[in-house]
């Protein structure tokens, strides 16, 4: 068998031949070594003509509910058994390694791969759902530690590039990124023993509030970064440094990421932009990865796009006025045209599109519509219409299930749709947006747990169905708090259950 050296030596014709008998993990891993290579298989497009590998649809959602132990999978109820390609996914995510009582969610998804928190928070796993594969993600910190109370962990994988994958760590807090180390527990014989004398039993007396005062106060001199008022220093910063794990090295590293442009505040406007309260979610703000970038919705309402490929950043105001909009639940997702930003006020749904040309980026006003006559109707009729998705729980799908059809959201015989309408009647309750269909300009809806999909360019809606788990017995805190459209994939380097140990 020819050898790397070898093979570079060959005409593209004749590596391009090599490359199409290769499996598509090896294909993938090929396309990485280096800028030639890579040249070649995209312009072949032989990476993307696997698409049994690589399927561009959407199989489902994975929402989190309020107060709940575990995530479910909402996806089409019925799938044709006449297919020839077909792949088995576990809608309740069982071969992950969890045990009984423990309390765990989805963190994130990107192209197939899902990222969750397992062991109550404590422990960070990528998982492929419909490999059924997942893999431990060593712990950043020495100490056990949930990771939402100290950063967003978000995921970052393109099976078309390569089969790793990294997670990034954005900080919630900038004094407060990473937990602190518990204090060691001294033995009693260890403990300090004091010595109180009074005024006029020896020539020195005590005076506690003199001691505290020497023993707290610090001069200018030895704090060189003493600064004013740290709430007026910009943010972001210059230079940010960010917590990353690639799965290539199988370690974490500090990047520093550098800036490109002007900041969009201060410390103070990120501490303001308080994360929403447990009940409304989501409990992370949401992440999107388009062509080579991160894009994510940081505290300060602003939306960060971080280069992996160079380690630079940028940064952009989130649009509309969110901050006045406490109840919204702004998300960030990916559709169509790429990066898509979109929230519903008092059913009221509107939809922006980033543009991005010559290095500035820019949103652009797209959607807008009341939804109040579409909620009126579907609070209707719900009890007539036929429901064609279902969620995952235990006891109402089967294990084993092949799925091997796209919901297709242009010929759905068993879907109910909603033309667009109006009504005199006032907008109570509403929707929230669950997701965007990342090929097509559809905004997934949920109004509580029903779930509608909303076509942009028609303005219609087709009913999807109950999202809501038997086995969620909540009934004081009953919403979605987050919500991941998942598209499934068939690469991923993922062993089987395994732990990444850190080099």
């Amino acid at each position: 068998m020819e050898t790397p050296t070898e093979l570079a030596a060959l005409p593209d014709d004749a590596l391009a031949h090599a490359f199409r008998s290769l499996p598509a993990r090896s294909l993938a891993d090929a396309r990485s070594v280096c800028k030639a290579w890579r040249a070649i298989v995209d312009a072949r497009g032989l990476l993307l003509r696997r698409r049994e590998l690589l399927p561009h649809f959407v199989h489902g959602i994975f929402i989190n509910c309020i107060d709940h132990c575990r995530p479910h999978l909402f996806s089409r109820r019925r799938f044709p058994a006449s297919s020839s390609a077909s792949y088995e996914v576990d809608g309740m995510l069982d071969f992950l390694p969890t045990y009984h009582g423990d309390w765990w969610s989805v963190l994130d998804h990107c192209r197939g791969l899902v990222l969750c928190d397992i062991q109550r928070g404590g422990q960070l796993c990528v998982c492929n759902p419909a490999m059924q594969t997942w893999t431990l993600v060593p712990p950043r910190w020495q100490v056990w530690a949930r990771w939402r109370y100290y950063a967003g962990a978000y995921l970052v994988f393109d099976p078309a590039m390569s089969v790793h994958y990294e997670v990034v760590l954005i900080p919630i807090d900038p004094e407060r990124s990473q937990p602190e180390p518990p204090r060691p527990q001294k033995a009693r014989s260890e403990w300090p023993v004091f010595e109180v004398r009074f005024h006029g039993v020896d020539d020195a007396p005590f005076c506690l509030d003199d001691w505290l005062q020497s023993s707290s106060d610090l001069s200018d001199e030895e704090e060189p970064n003493h600064v004013d008022d740290p709430c007026q220093v910009e943010w972001p910063p210059t230079s940010w440094t960010l917590d990353v794990f690639s799965s290539r090295v199988g370690r974490w590293e500090e990047r520093a990421f550098v800036r490109q442009g002007d900041p969009v505040g201060t410390v103070q406007d990120m501490q303001l932009d308080q994360p929403k309260p447990t009940w409304r979610g989501p409990r992370q703000r949401y992440a999107a990865y388009w062509r080579g970038g991160l894009y994510v919705h940081c505290r300060g309402s602003f939306i960060a796009r971080f280069s992996l490929l160079n380690d630079t950043y940028q940064v952009i105001k989130t649009p509309g006025d969110i901050k006045e909009n406490t109840h919204a639940k702004p998300y960030l997702g990916i559709s169509e045209k790429g990066v898509y930003f979109g929230s519903v006020h008092l059913c009221h749904l509107q939809i922006w599109i980033l543009s991005e040309s010559s290095g500035q980026m820019e949103w652009i006003f797209k959607y807008e519509d009341d939804l109040t006559y579409y909620g009126h109707h579907v609070r209707q009729y719900v009890p007539e219409m036929d429901a064609p998705w279902i969620v995952h729980d235990n006891g109402n799908v089967s294990q084993g299930i092949k799925e091997s059809l796209e919901w297709d959201s242009d010929s759905d015989d068993d879907t109910f749709t909603i033309k667009a309408g109006s009504t005199d009647e006032e907008c109570y309750g509403g929707f929230d947006i669950v997701g965007f269909h990342p090929y097509k300009e559809i905004v997934f809806l949920a109004d509580y747990f029903t779930v509608v999909a909303y076509h942009l360019k028609t303005s219609t809606v087709q009913y999807l169905g109950n999202s809501r788990p038997e086995s969620y017995y909540r009934n004081y805190t009953n919403d979605i708090s987050e919500s991941f459209v998942y598209t499934p994939c068939m690469i991923g380097e993922l062993n089987k259950g395994s732990t990444t140990k850190e080099n």
